[in-house]
Order: C-alpha cells, then sequence, then structure tokens
C-alpha cells in the first residue's frame, strides 16, 4: 500500500483575510479593543442584577412568612373575640409587612375588629385600604365592598353603604351573592330615602336566573312593601 503525503503549505496574508474563521477572528478582536470595556461593564450589571434579584426575591419571602405567621396568631385573638388584643397586633402586622399578602390581610381583619368594637368610620377606612390592595382579585375585592358597605351602614352613611354594595354587586361571581349583595344595597337605598332606586334593585333581582327562592322572596316582600306605601316607588 502506498502512502500520499500532503506537503504543508503556508497560507497567503490574502488568503488568511479570506479564510472565514480567521475573518470572524479578525472582526471579534476588533469588536473587543473598541467595546471591551463595556461589555465587561454590562455583564457585570447583569451578574449583580440576578444577585440582587435572588437576594430581593429571598427577603420577601421570609418576610412573607414571619407576616404569615404573626396573621394566624392574630386571627386566633380575633375569632375568640378578643378584639382589643387583635387590632394592635394586626396593625404591627401592617407597618411591618408592607407589601405582603398576610399585610393586605390583616387590613381586613383590622377592619373587622374595629366594627366589633363599633368604631365602623375607622373600620370602613381600613376596608377601603384593603379593597385598594385587592385590585387584581375580584373576589377579594366584593368581599371588602361587602364588608365597606356594612361599616358605612352602620356608621348611618347609606348612600354610600348603598354605593359600596354595588360594587360587591358588579364583582360577584354568582346570583346567589350578586343578590345579597342587591338586597343590601336595596335596603341601603330605603333608609336614604332612595325609594326608586330601591325598587329598581329588587326589581332587578327577581330578573336573577339563578338567584335562590329565599332571595328572591325578600325582594319581592321589600318590592310588596314599597308599593304598598302611599307616595313611594311603584
Amino acid at each position: 500500500m502506498s502512502t500520499h503525503l500532503v506537503k504543508h503549505q503556508k497560507m497567503t496574508k490574502r488568503q488568511i483575510k479570506e479564510d472565514p474563521l480567521v475573518t470572524a477572528a479578525y472582526h471579534g478582536l476588533e469588536v473587543w479593543e473598541q467595546h471591551g470595556r463595556r461589555i465587561l461593564i454590562a455583564v457585570a450589571v447583569v451578574a449583580l442584577g440576578g444577585v440582587f434579584a435572588f437576594f430581593i426575591g429571598r427577603a420577601r419571602t421570609q418576610a412573607e412568612i414571619k407576616a404569615s405567621d404573626e396573621l394566624f396568631r392574630a386571627t386566633l385573638a380575633v375569632s375568640q373575640g378578643d378584639y382589643a388584643s387583635a387590632a394592635p397586633m394586626l396593625q404591627e402586622i401592617i407597618d411591618n409587612g408592607p407589601g405582603t399578602r398576610a399585610a393586605r390581610q390583616a387590613m381586613l381583619y383590622l377592619g373587622d375588629a374595629l366594627a366589633a368594637q363599633r368604631k365602623p368610620a375607622e373600620a370602613a377606612s381600613w376596608y377601603q385600604k384593603f379593597i385598594d390592595k385587592s385590585k387584581s382579585d375580584r373576589v377579594l375585592q366584593q368581599t371588602g365592598y361587602m364588608a365597606l358597605g356594612t361599616a358605612l351602614e352602620d356608621a348611618g352613611q347609606f348612600a354610600q353603604a348603598a354605593d359600596a354594595y354595588q360594587g360587591a354587586v358588579e364583582r360577584a361571581q354568582t346570583d346567589n351573592d350578586r343578590g345579597r349583595a342587591m338586597l343590601s344595597e336595596g335596603r341601603s337605598r330605603l333608609r336614604a330615602g332612595q325609594s326608586a332606586k330601591a325598587a329598581e334593585v329588587f326589581r332587578a333581582i327577581l330578573a336573577l336566573p339563578d338567584a335562590e327562592l329565599a332571595i328572591t322572596e325578600v325582594a319581592r316582600e321589600r318590592l310588596g312593601e314599597l308599593q304598598a306605601t302611599p307616595g313611594q316607588a311603584p
């Protein structure tokens, strides 16, 4: 068997320039010489950003866990009717854990604690803050608006209470939830002297296709009382 030996040929400068790999290497070297410092800075910034994001995420997780533990203790006090002790505990969670879900929930419970202590105006303020913090969750907002309506009604602000209940109506997920909120709205409008609007609300309840009979019957009774009262809405 014969062996063919291939002599090594030296590449000319022209061939070097035309070689794609060598050309790419030269181009990369030129880019590095012109922008190398900026590239290093950009890489460092990205790396530091990742480190900061990690530690920030870790800190938020730890804050959420701590606030949740404190919220559990506070809700125990609420469930036992110890509102005087629960209120400062809930306030501390709100102050020390801003931005956490536990702090948002503490706003709702603090409203409950204040309402139970017959402080409806203060309770309404915290319910409104809970609503503002729950803008991305319609279920939580519906809960907040129902609580806000109750507090405003207890404070004697019947027109404002009716508007709050209307907010709950708009965010209700079922006809039963919608109907209950509408009953509260109609009651508040009656107490605010808005008989015509109250009648409209009660009629709307009767049109709910999936509302329970217990809800529609109350609306029918209220509407009948309005129709039977001289000078009231037909």
